[in-house]
């Protein structure tokens, strides 16, 4: 048998070859990255209220966070405790899944992750939920949170935790 009269066999084959490499190596179909982070990088603490709401319950808490911010401006809640405000149990409030991974996902926005929790009247999550930041002010406002939960908070980070623009 003679060689092939035309050699689109083996050019698809290299161009199969090349794509590969390239998505391997990350240079094609990489995601686009994020057009916003939180800033500044390091440790944080956030004080203020929380409360959570199941079947018909509402548990208000007053609330301390630990964070950090890393290098390339992702946010992790690492930990938490609580204390009474108007209500017995919170200092029963046992954060779970942790770290919760904080992105930076607008303007004013923040994504956290995997936000899980047990309380004296039930468990919730896990979930994802949505914030409002706005110069170290951190808000939620009955923001649903399975199975069958609403959350709110209104803490103050220090130092100021702030959403750049990449």
């Amino acid at each position: 048998m003679g060689a092939c009269p035309n050699n689109k066999g083996n050019d698809m084959k290299t161009t199969i070859v090349i794509a590969a490499g390239l998505v391997s190596l990350g240079i094609v179909g990489a995601t686009p990255a994020a057009a916003f982070h939180l800033s500044p990088p390091g440790d944080f603490s956030a004080d203020g209220t929380t409360s959570a709401t199941k079947n018909g319950i509402t548990l208000p808490c007053k609330a301390h966070f630990d964070g950090t911010v890393n290098a390339d401006g992702v946010g992790a809640v690492t930990g938490g405790q609580f204390t009474d405000n108007g209500a017995q149990g919170c200092t029963l409030v046992s954060l779970q899944n942790l770290p919760w991974e904080v992105d930076a996902t607008g303007k004013k926005n923040v994504l956290i992750k995997n936000v899980t929790f047990s309380t004296p009247i039930g468990s919730c999550g896990p979930g994802d939920v949505v914030g409002k930041i706005k110069n170290g002010h951190l808000t939620l406002v009955n923001v649903s949170l399975p199975p069958d939960c609403q959350v709110s908070a209104d803490v103050i980070t220090t130092p100021t935790v702030k959403i750049k623009r990449n």
